[in-house]
């Protein structure tokens, strides 16, 4: 009897594909490209859309094993904020036209996007948003403002920006424009420079009677604060998928270290003190991997709500911080050389807590999910 391979199967397949090409795509220029020919951003796309269809647990499964086996930070984040809060807004908002002329090329890696809502005087407070974006003429828009904080700004070719369009409540007064990098009046800023996420370019976006039409809205008007939930909805809950793999890959060189490197005649690894710190590393990779592949489940089942994606990024990012404060001691003062990459992973752990919401915003989220 033949086998027939099973969905699972080809999946397993396929990702051993993909940690032999992560495993040498350090130097490769043309990066986002050959990640998307290797299907690395079309996962969690729908085949009626472009993608495979794999779902959010095959994604986080890719990202996590990129990271792995890359050894980069930057890269794997940087394409997951396009993942969430670019491609999964333009799935959930975007007509067909919209999703034709944006989503393709960004599923193909012949574009990046970018989503520009935070601005120099309001991350998470949206209604110190200052943004505007004014009615001019039958279906016209002209929008003024800037952004901070725009992960792959400097290079993106596709910005998602939330601008206000009404005075009051973010629950009515915001709206999602799609601009091309190319749109009159939309200018790059200077890329911010930054200790952590090596290979991810962060930078600002300023609009300056930046002219869009009604067709470049993503839903309808007032309705941002709905596309600016479902962005941070699976940003916040997969955004540290790659996280995983770097913890994965510093543990198994901090045991390799451990194992090999002698102290009074002994290896490392016979102290019990160096035992129970890489024995409390794995116990956080454990149980953050744990907690984010059972969310991405519940994003497969479609039940993820905003309290279950606040609890992974807050519980992951949590564990990423402990997994590190353990890591230098394992090194002593090698850990202070670039070669063990301890102070790379430490800068990564410190950005996690407040990229996609402070650790305090998702804290309040819970609580408040808690009736409290």
């Amino acid at each position: 009897m033949t086998h027939r391979v099973s969905p699972q199967e080809e999946f397993t397949a396929w990702l051993v594909g993909l940690r032999s090409w992560a495993a040498k795509c350090r130097n490769d220029d043309g990066l986002w490209r050959t990640a998307a020919a290797q299907g690395l951003l079309s996962l969690a796309v729908p085949e009626s859309a472009g993608g495979s269809g794999a779902g959010y647990e095959a994604a986080c499964l890719a990202l996590e094993a990129f990271a792995e086996e890359s050894g980069l930070s930057g890269s794997p984040f940087a394409m997951a904020a396009q993942l969430w809060a670019c491609q999964e807004p333009l799935l959930e908002f975007g007509n067909r036209a919209q999703q034709d002329r944006y989503l393709t090329p960004l599923l193909a890696g012949t574009a990046v996007g970018a989503f520009a809502a935070t601005e120099y005087d309001s991350g998470s407070d949206l209604l110190a948003l200052r943004t505007r974006a004014d009615r001019e003429g039958e279906g016209r828009w002209r929008l003024n403002g800037a952004k901070t904080f725009v992960t792959n700004g400097p290079t993106a070719d596709i910005f998602l920006i939330l601008a206000r369009t009404a005075e009051g409540s973010a629950l009515s007064g915001l709206t999602a424009f799609l601009a091309p990098r190319d749109t009159a009046g939309l200018h790059i800023g200077t890329v911010i420079d930054k200790t952590g996420l090596a290979g991810a370019d962060l930078g600002s976006l300023h609009l300056d009677d930046c002219v869009l039409d009604d067709t470049d809205l993503l839903g309808s008007p007032g309705g941002g604060f709905a596309v600016l939930m479902h962005a941070m909805r699976h940003e916040r809950a997969f955004i540290l998928a790659p996280t995983l793999g770097l913890m994965a890959r510093a543990l198994r060189q901090a045991v390799e270290h451990a194992r090999s490197r002698s102290q009074f005649g002994h290896p490392l690894a016979s102290y019990d003190t160096i035992r129970r710190r890489l024995v409390r590393m794995h116990v956080s990779l454990t149980s953050a991997r744990e907690l984010l592949h059972a969310t991405a489940r519940r994003a497969d089942a479609g039940t993820l709500d905003h309290g279950r994606s606040s609890l992974t990024k807050l519980h992951v990012s949590t564990e990423f911080n402990r997994f590190c404060q353990e890591l230098p001691d394992v090194y002593g003062g090698y850990a202070l050389l670039p070669e063990t990459g301890v102070a790379a992973l430490l800068a990564d752990a410190v950005a996690s807590r407040y990229y996609s919401g402070t650790s305090d915003m998702q804290m309040k989220i819970i609580a408040e999910g808690l009736g409290l």
